[in-house]
């Protein structure tokens, strides 16, 4: 833009209300859910009103509903740095952008910042350590895998001694052989009451595949069972599985999408460690312990009352579940 052009469109004066009314559109688009139109109005309007607290927000969550993470994280960052609106309330949404984008790395360092500084508030407090607790275990993970994909080969399967690493890199090289050479150690790990739930259902998985169909033990977090793995369903297709997230979806899906997101990917993780039992908890007390889990994560402040009724079940029954939700996140690394 040469200098005439821009001091031209500097001088350009609003129309009278503008400012107003593209405010109103742009708050009731979101408040109907149209992200889209929302955005379109509040990214104009907060030209207008640069220190407008609420435009500010409104325009984050837009683009957080359209799936525009990097362009909402820089926006928060600029809100943060000029001390628009409530801090906290920002910060906590930038949590939220940086859980899609997976940047664990930078919600530890923000969330570890401002425990230090004991700047949290009292109320938001449990949540931010329970995000960072969980953004810990995520990195943890992904170095275990990194770990495990430079571990020297082994002339001979064997699975007894080794560590929960070795065993999932030996588990993996088996991923695309027959299985059936290494049936007898693979029955024995099923029943081994030290093997990670998570490698057991590696196991479980290689047998279904390949369609094996001799009567097996299981024995995993505390419960046993038998069964053949050829009448048994791959974990993705589980019926009890796909019922769950069409619970959450009719509950949370249509409400907050990028939320039911997460709520789904936590629940598919426990089903793949919990495989082929399931979970002790009927389908609707669940679905709203996931609820609930997804909106700590969040950084949100779970309503149970709110989440029994949305769901059609008590309260009492949410916090048990949620009492074993938590425990599989517990049991989850490093493996995963």
């Amino acid at each position: 833009m040469n200098h005439k052009n821009k001091q031209r469109q500097d001088n350009v004066i609003p129309l009278p209300g503008l400012s107003d009314r593209l405010i109103k559109l742009g708050l009731d688009s979101l408040a109907n859910k149209n992200f889209k139109e929302a955005y379109s109005y509040l990214t104009q309007a907060v030209e207008l009103e640069p220190d407008h607290a609420d435009l500010h927000i409104g325009l984050v969550v837009s683009m957080v509903e359209l799936g525009l993470y990097k362009e909402a994280k820089q926006l928060c960052k600029e809100i943060m740095h000029k001390g628009i609106g409530d801090y906290f309330q920002v910060v906590s949404i930038y949590l939220m952008v940086l859980l899609h984008l997976n940047e664990h790395e930078e919600m530890v360092s923000t969330i570890e910042a401002l425990l230090d500084e004991n700047e949290v508030p009292l109320d938001k407090e449990e949540s931010f350590e329970r995000m960072l607790e969980f953004s810990k275990r995520v990195i943890l993970e992904r170095q275990t895998k990194k770990e495990a994909e430079v571990l020297p080969e082994y002339e001979e399967f064997i699975l007894k001694g080794k560590t929960d690493s070795e065993q999932f890199f030996l588990l993996s090289k088996l991923s695309d052989k027959n299985i059936r050479p290494y049936a007898s150690q693979l029955e024995d790990f099923l029943v081994d009451e030290k093997a990670h739930p998570f490698l057991k259902t590696m196991v479980l998985t290689m047998m279904v595949e390949q369609q094996y169909g001799i009567e097996i033990s299981i024995v995993k977090l505390g419960r046993s069972m038998n069964a053949v793995p050829s009448e048994l369903p791959l974990v993705k297709d589980d019926t009890a599985l796909l019922k769950l997230i069409e619970l959450l979806d009719n509950g949370l899906g249509q409400e907050n999408p990028t939320q039911y997101e997460l709520a789904k990917n936590i629940l598919e993780r426990h089903h793949f460690i919990s495989y082929p039992f399931g979970f002790p908890f009927h389908d609707e007390e669940l679905v709203a312990a996931y609820h609930y889990l997804s909106d700590e994560y969040q950084g949100s402040e779970p309503d149970p009352v709110k989440i029994a009724s949305l769901y059609a079940c008590q309260p009492e029954r949410i916090s048990e579940a949620l009492g074993h939700l938590r425990a599989l996140e517990e049991i989850s690394s490093p493996i995963i």
